[in-house]
């Protein structure tokens, strides 16, 4: 039988970079793929699931709280929502209006990138401070004011900048929490437990990269202060004040909110199996998988290097912590971008990485790589760079 594919006539392709969404993300193990069926087949209360399985995925990573969302940009959103809100009703109901309420998202000017969007989307106001390649500790010290919400922090950038210790120890003398944009750089789980060890309250992590999980799922990491307070701002609101099950035994009922902001980032059951499941056998075994990415990048090069056309160099990625390849084109005598649209044209189309394309250099990410993946790579290269010379 065909597969969905071939019956829709889009063409597989081969990933060589990796965990990319306008790819697809990674391939699901059988035993993830398992439990999305599983799932799906049963009816289930969504807010005692998110509980039960943020419970259960918060005590394999050993952090404070977990709550799934449907990415890593979903997670920010829904943190900056409850940093503004803070459970309060009537100030969920209002969001995106943030008038009253404490809307600034304070950022180092090195830690700009395009997921921003993630934190104005909300509502909020991003107020960035320093420079481009350094910040001080004073000009954080000096915006945090009563209208600011949290302070945004991401990992990885280079510069005097100020470190998530310092800048956890200073927001918090303000009682202003501390959000992580740690899309790309969790795991490994010890870093995870480093950004909570140095003060962090919440941390946005993606779902479908090295837990390779569903790629539209994510994790949003914290305290209960928070990760308590973003059902209210994502799940469905049809309920009355009667029986809503938060009212139960309590002393004060109140009124629910309507629905929230984040409705439309929903995440559905067999996400949540999914993610639970890959992230319980990344647990297991964290490097099963890296492993079999390592074989092909092997054979990857292993072919390149006999044709001896394309220099080809072992790298090691620091942000998603895995091996990867450069293949440096320039000696070649055929044009990078030439290569990159011919290699898309493909009968069965390859992709590669094009960070480092401004010099010639294509890069290969074995994350996505099936089995004998990377012999069928090394060849649609060599064989392009042959046609792009004539």
């Amino acid at each position: 039988m065909a597969t969905i594919y071939e019956r829709l006539g889009v063409p597989a392709v081969i990933n060589g970079v990796g965990p990319a969404t306008r790819l697809g993300g990674l391939p699901l193990h059988p035993e993830v793929f398992t439990a999305m069926q599983e799932a799906v087949a049963i009816s289930v209360r969504m807010d005692r699931l998110e509980a039960a399985a943020g419970a259960r995925i918060a005590s394999l990573l050993g952090v404070p709280g977990v709550y799934v969302t449907s990415g890593a940009s979903a997670a920010l959103f829904l943190a900056t929502a409850a940093v503004m809100a803070r459970g309060r009703a009537e100030l969920i109901d209002q969001l995106p209006d943030t008038t009253g309420m404490r809307h600034k998202v304070i950022v180092q000017s090195a830690q700009r990138d395009p997921y921003d969007r993630a934190v104005t989307a909300a509502g909020a106001t991003l107020v960035p401070i320093g420079y481009p390649d350094s910040t001080h500790p004073g000009e954080l010290e000096r915006v945090l004011d009563d209208d600011v919400a949290a302070v945004l922090y991401r990992p990885g950038k280079h510069g005097n900048l100020l470190d998530l210790e310092a800048t956890c120890r200073i927001a918090h003398a303000h009682g202003v929490p501390v959000m992580i944009d740690g899309a790309m750089f969790v795991p490994p789980v010890d870093r995870l437990r480093g950004f909570f060890d140095a003060g962090a309250d919440l941390v946005a992590v993606s779902g479908g990269k090295g837990f390779r999980g569903p790629q539209a799922s994510g994790l949003l990491c914290g305290t209960s202060e928070f990760i308590d307070v973003i059902a209210l701002q994502h799940q469905d609101m049809d309920e009355r004040d009667t029986t809503w099950p938060r009212n139960r035994g309590a002393a004060a009922p109140v009124t629910p909110p309507r629905h929230g902001i984040g409705r439309p980032m929903k995440v559905g059951r067999e996400q949540i199996a999914g993610l639970l499941t890959a992230i319980e056998r990344y647990v297991r075994d964290p490097g099963a998988d890296e492993r079999a990415g390592t074989v092909e990048l092997d054979a990857v090069e292993r072919v390149l290097n006999e044709a001896g056309t394309v220099a080809v160099t072992r790298v090691h990625e620091p942000t998603l912590d895995v091996p990867g390849l450069q293949l440096d084109i320039s000696g070649a005598g055929a044009d990078v971008d030439a290569v990159v649209l011919a290699l898309g044209d493909r009968e069965t189309p390859v992709y590669l990485g094009e960070s480092e394309a401004w010099r010639g250099v294509l890069t290969v990410n074995g994350m996505a790589l099936g089995a004998g993946e990377g012999e069928s790579l090394a060849g649609a290269v060599l064989e392009v760079i042959a046609e792009t010379r004539k």
